[in-house]
């Protein structure tokens, strides 16, 4: 599906990234509006977002990841996996020990904190942190914009777009597959038949 322009002007070992970033952004807009990968710095750092997190050692929370199969068919399969709860949501405490205790850790008290979902009580030391990253198995709908060349990245640079068009295609592959589905769905009632093949004779 990709232009003949596109694919000689990423072959050339002197790449004009100009001329490339104008074929692929031509390329994207061809997916139509509602499947047009948004090209955004801004939406692409907070699908890339990563959050650390402690999980729950007392309760689960239901969860479901997509599987895409070879035809492009998406799915969901549900699980359950300890409940994880941002840093930013819990409180650490002191919690006080009783005398036994205290004596055998050498130390009145023990770090702390409450799960906001189940209330009960979880030890620090049993729930390190975690880092929880928002993405998808493979993309994230939105790219970042083409990096700006500069004296800093000039040897970089090359290799810097190159991952970015990289990126911007796998967007572009994902949504063209969604585009396709829908629009099979839509009209499948009238592709039923075979196509016939074409006929020379007058």
């Amino acid at each position: 599906m990709y232009s003949g322009s596109l694919i000689s002007s990423v072959s050339n070992t002197r790449r004009d990234w100009n001329l490339i970033s104008f074929n692929v952004n031509s390329l994207n807009t061809l997916l139509t509006s509602k499947y047009t990968i948004p090209i955004s710095d801004e939406l692409w750092k907070n699908r890339h977002y990563i959050q650390q997190t402690r999980s729950c050692n007392h309760c689960h929370t239901k969860k479901y990841k997509t599987i895409t199969d070879e035809e492009g068919n998406m799915s969901k399969e549900y699980y359950e996996a300890r409940t994880e709860v941002p840093t930013k949501d819990i409180k650490i405490f002191d919690e006080r020990l009783d005398y036994v205790v205290s004596i055998l850790m050498k130390s009145k008290t023990r770090k702390a904190w409450v799960c906001p979902q189940c209330i009960e009580t979880n030890l620090i030391t049993e729930t390190p942190r975690t880092n929880k990253e928002y993405q998808s198995n493979a993309t994230f709908g939105v790219i970042y914009e083409k990096p700006k060349y500069s004296l800093s990245v000039r040897a970089s640079y090359d290799r810097l777009c190159m991952l970015w068009l990289t990126c911007f295609l796998r967007e572009i592959d994902m949504g063209l597959m969604a585009f396709q589905k829908e629009y099979f769905e839509q009209h499948q009632s009238g592709m039923k038949e075979d196509i016939k093949p074409i006929s020379h004779e007058i």
